[in-house]
């Protein structure tokens, strides 16, 4: 993809790009602007080699990297920072929706106690449970030994 397209895929959130010289050192950098409450998870600078850090206003941020390492890793790391963002959004309403569906039923009265009790949460994939399930047990573990270790010292 050349750099037309990737401003274009930013849509909205590019502000502007520019090659320059810092400290004898050609750098590339593009700025965005954030909607409001959005952002930057802080790994994005060592997963993408690049720095990030915040513009001239509120809700911008530069993210920014030396122009051998080229400026696909610069977008990526954009898009990957969007990415998240938007997953999240859609998770913490998805969230308030089931909160809503969940609160709805035990305010019903005509669903019994019993009935209630047997609820239980399924997902409609069966490999996506078996991973939760193993994670689980993973994470057990892996608390387990760290409790051994730490007694066994």
């Amino acid at each position: 993809m050349n750099i037309k397209d990737r401003i274009n895929k930013l849509g909205g959130y590019f502000k502007e790009m520019q090659i320059t010289s810092l400290n004898d050192t050609h750098v590339i950098y593009v700025v965005v602007r954030f909607p409001n409450g959005w952002i930057v998870d802080e790994s994005v600078e060592e997963k993408f080699n690049v720095t990030v850090g915040n513009g001239g206003s509120k809700n911008e941020y530069y993210f920014c990297s030396e122009i051998e390492n080229g400026e696909d890793h610069i977008f990526d790391a954009v898009d990957y920072c969007i990415t998240k963002m938007k997953d999240a959004i859609e998770r913490a309403q998805l969230l308030s929706q089931k909160t809503t569906e969940l609160k709805d039923m035990f305010e019903d009265e005509t669903i019994p106690l019993s009935k209630l009790k047997t609820l239980s949460f399924t997902f409609s994939d069966d490999d996506a449970i078996k991973k939760i399930i193993v994670g689980k047990k993973k994470k057990a573990e892996e608390s387990v030994t760290e409790d051994k270790e730490e007694t066994d010292e």
